[in-house]
């Protein structure tokens, strides 16, 4: 059976729930050979045979629970985060999620993921469409779409909570596969590693870790990621500026030394006793250091 042909059941017939009522999702038309032809030039490297089939039976599906979701790639903006281009940006849902699914070497888009706006996380979902359509058909009809999510968003918040704990350093990563060792090597030394493949790690990368303006890597095609704060020449603006009295290098020495050990001792020439003399106030500006 073909990966387009396994994906009939959920195309081709009414989702019923197990109580018998039809719930309102609907099959988006196919599209004509020329708007393919047309979609296959506009986004090079996601047309491939299977999808071509999968569009000339079905665009989309309309009225899921997660809104409308498109297989066309033209519906919603592309996906902000270049490590996983290119993809085909299936739906953004009320909670601004973005579900996006890879296209690369295989017949069906994936894997799947859920691209959370806060926390800033990227949680795995499945491996391509078909888990997916798979996964959401029975979690309608069972009536668990909603806690599905919440538990989709539940890791979401554990990954987010334990960014740090984590994450690994590339001097710290598994040096033993010869494509992680040579990528790791071209990644800056502080940067946030994340192994997917790990067992027992959870499967969600947090994108955010590093900030708005982080620079991000991806071993290849492969779950796992790097994130690294992007440097800035203007790091030190916006650090405070103290004035601080000063005072010179003799008369630090002079203060420091208590009074009864001063007595019988020679005032250096420079400070004269009768004066008082203690230098002049110098206005300096103290910055973090590099």
């Amino acid at each position: 059976m073909s990966a387009h042909d396994t994906m009939t059941p959920f195309l081709s017939t009414p989702w019923v729930d197990a109580s018998g009522r039809t719930l309102p999702v609907r099959v988006i038309p196919g599209l004509r050979p020329e708007l393919i032809k047309i979609l296959k030039a506009t986004y090079p490297g996601i047309i491939n045979p299977t999808i071509r089939r999968l569009l000339a039976t079905c665009s989309g599906l309309a009225d899921t629970e997660l809104g409308h979701i498109d297989f066309t790639a033209c519906c919603f903006p592309d996906e902000p985060c270049s490590v996983f281009q290119p993809c085909l940006t299936m739906a953004i849902d009320d909670a601004g999620r973005r579900w996006i699914a890879e296209v690369g070497d295989q017949d069906l888009p994936g894997p799947v993921w859920c691209v959370f706006p806060d926390p800033q996380v990227a949680v795995h979902v499945s491996n391509d469409l078909y888990a997916f359509l798979a996964m959401l058909h029975e979690h309608a009809l069972r009536g668990r779409t909603l806690a599905w999510l919440q538990e989709l968003s539940a890791t979401a918040q554990a990954v987010w909570v334990r960014r740090r704990a984590l994450a690994l350093r590339p001097n710290h990563a598994d040096h033993s596969d010869e494509e992680i060792r040579g990528w790791l090597s071209s990644l800056p030394s502080d940067a946030y590693v994340y192994d997917l493949r790990r067992p027992g790690t959870v499967r969600g990368w947090p994108y955010g870790v590093a900030g708005p303006s982080a620079r991000q890597y991806r071993c290849g095609r492969l779950p796992v990621f790097a994130v690294a704060a992007a440097p800035t020449d203007d790091w030190r603006a916006g650090q405070p500026v103290t004035t601080s009295p000063v005072l010179p290098l003799a008369a630090q020495s002079m203060e420091a030394t208590p009074p009864g050990m001063l007595k019988g001792r020679r005032r250096p020439r420079f400070q004269p006793a009768s004066r008082g003399y203690i230098g002049p106030l110098l206005d300096v500006e103290l910055r973090r250091c590099a």
